[in-house]
């Protein structure tokens, strides 16, 4: 696993852990990069990762609800598919070294890992519309990454 994708999972099960639990997500983190094997590169890149959720969730989670009020009731995402979709759109909006087809892949292999096989399409769908808003011009509006409608 690369060291990227390993940071993203480490984010992953810390925001989950503290949405369950209402800890803080750097509590979170600190925990579950103590439980791990983690390498200087990964936890850094954790580290930034939950920083830009911490700093922007209430951007984040707006943006959640309105890009899946658009044929979905936002309140019925579970909260994996939740978790990983903000994670993507923070790395959309806030890390734009990271291109956006390498941001809906890796949120999609979360989601393959972690959900069920149906959210895999609700996840890119969501994600593919935050690309189309974020980065216009790379992006064919109304396209998904494989390159049928969305």
């Amino acid at each position: 696993m690369g060291k990227r994708r390993k940071g993203r999972e480490i984010v992953l099960q810390s925001l989950y852990a503290s949405m369950i639990s209402g800890a803080k997500l750097d509590d979170a983190l600190a925990d579950q990069l103590a439980r791990r094997e983690s390498n200087d590169e990964t936890a850094h890149f954790a580290r930034d990762l939950a920083a830009k959720l911490t700093a922007h969730r209430p951007d984040l989670d707006a943006w959640l609800r309105a890009l899946a009020s658009r044929g979905w009731n936002p309140d019925r995402i579970g909260m994996l598919e939740k978790v990983i979709l903000t994670i993507g759109l923070a790395e959309l909006r806030h890390s734009p070294d990271v291109p956006w087809r390498v941001v809906i892949n890796e949120a999609l292999e979360l989601t393959r890992r972690y959900c069920e096989e149906e959210a895999v399409g609700f996840v890119n769908g969501v994600l593919d519309r935050a690309a189309a808003e974020t980065y216009p011009d790379l992006h064919g509006k109304g396209q998904d990454t494989t390159g049928g409608q969305a």
